[in-house]
Formats: structure tokens, sequence, C-alpha cells
């Protein structure tokens, strides 16, 4: 008589197929979680120059073209709420010319 089922052999190389696939798919998995957060954080700091921009728009209208001084000048009147970079690191701004970088080096524009 024969059973319907499959053999220990067989189950074992669909395991064996099943984790090399894992062992392929797992890092590169991490690898786009990793561009993703310097993706944000990169548009994080092109909202705040953006930010910025209109900051030293609206100081120049008024006669007194500068940049905001700290970065929570920007909060409310042109951000909501200050964006945080998504791997922990700090946003700099340069009151010179309005740009903002991040303590990350591979977050940097």
């Amino acid at each position: 008589m024969f059973e319907k089922g499959f053999t220990l052999v067989e189950l074992i190389v669909v395991i064996v197929i099943i984790g090399i696939l894992a062992a392929v798919a797992v890092p590169k998995f991490l690898d786009l979680s990793d561009n993703a957060k310097t993706a944000a954080c990169k548009q994080n700091q092109a909202a705040i120059e953006t930010a910025c921009a209109l900051y030293y728009a609206n100081a120049a209208i008024s006669g007194t073209a500068s940049y905001p001084s700290a970065l929570s000048d920007l909060v409310p009147s042109y951000l909501a709420e200050l964006p945080t970079c998504p791997s922990s690191g700090t946003y700099t701004l340069n009151t010179t010319n309005g740009t903002v970088t991040c303590s990350i080096a591979a977050h940097q524009r």
C-alpha cells in the first residue's frame, strides 16, 4: 500500500532551500532600512533649509535680511515641529548661508 506524504530527505531539502533564501534576503532588507533612514535624513535637511529660506525672505522684506540664529527660531512659524534624524544624529544650522548638516557623515547632502 502507498502512503501519501513527504520523505525526510524532501523535507530537509526544502528547509535548506528556505534557509539559503533567508540568508540572502535578510542582509538586503537591512541595507534597504539604512538607505531609507539616510534618505529621510536628507529630506529633513532639505525641509529645514527651505524653512530657513522662507525665514530669510521674510526677514529681507522687513529690511533685516538674515538667517535664523538657531533651528528653534523656525518653530512654529515655518515648521510645525523640528524634524529629527531617524538615526539619532543631530542637525546643525550654518547661520551664514542657511545650510543644515547632520552629525552622521553618511547623511551629508
